[in-house]
């Protein structure tokens, strides 16, 4: 009877650790790019092989973060909600993603602290324990953090290799002012903390993630 009492033990504390360890998110892509869905290593072969076919569309012509005109690889491109473009850094062979990219209003994939399309400002202030910088609006780089100013999030989106860009914009509202969107605009640095972004709290319209260099693969 011990020695089953002992057997019957082992195998709820085995059960209980299974149940305790999470699976790894499907949608989860990390800054360094060493590990996740999609990560440093992911070729298009395996785009194929794990995502099918079906799920792999080639175009040209999508515009890339510096207004360049790009040739990417898009996974579920008939889907928003999961849709993401990957840009190759050896474009013939498709071993090596540069970047990846997330545009719109919604999706399942993510950065660290469930960064995200949507995501807004008011939101990471919060995840960054201060506030940030972003570019002003109505120009190329409009709404881009610029720096996250050493706060929490500085580390996860921005320390060692790699990086997550994020660009905020919000769309016309009526109790906003044409002077309070204008005073938050142009080709310069401004605080979150500024009393205008703080109205208009803009939200995540494109999260990119930029992956080390060839170099740092090895």
């Amino acid at each position: 009877m011990q020695n089953r009492n002992i057997l019957a033990g082992f195998i709820l504390w085995v059960t209980t650790l299974g149940f305790g360890q999470s699976a790894p998110d499907p949608w989860l892509i990390v800054t360094s790019g060493v590990e996740g869905p999609l990560n440093l290593h992911t070729t298009h072969s395996e785009l194929l092989r794990v995502y099918g076919k079906a799920n792999v569309t080639e175009r040209d012509g999508i515009e890339g973060f510096s207004g360049d005109m790009e040739y990417v690889t898009v996974l579920f491109a008939k889907d928003p909600e999961r849709a993401i473009e990957i840009i190759w850094r050896d474009e013939e062979k498709k071993t090596v993603p540069a970047f990846v990219t997330v545009r719109g209003f919604k999706t399942r994939w993510h950065a660290a602290r469930g960064i995200s399309l949507g995501t807004s400002l008011k939101d990471l202030e919060r995840l960054n324990g201060q506030s940030f910088k972003l570019a002003g609006f109505g120009w190329d780089y409009s709404g881009t953090v610029t720096s996250w100013e050493n706060g929490a999030l500085a580390v996860e989106l921005d320390g060692g290799h790699g990086r997550v860009l994020v660009r905020l914009d919000s769309p016309p509202r009526s109790d906003i002012s044409e002077k309070e969107v204008s005073d938050v605009s142009g080709d310069r640095d401004f605080s979150s903390q500024h009393p205008a972004m703080q109205k208009l709290n803009p939200r995540a319209y494109e999260v990119m993630w930029e992956f080390p260099s060839w170099e740092q693969k090895r």
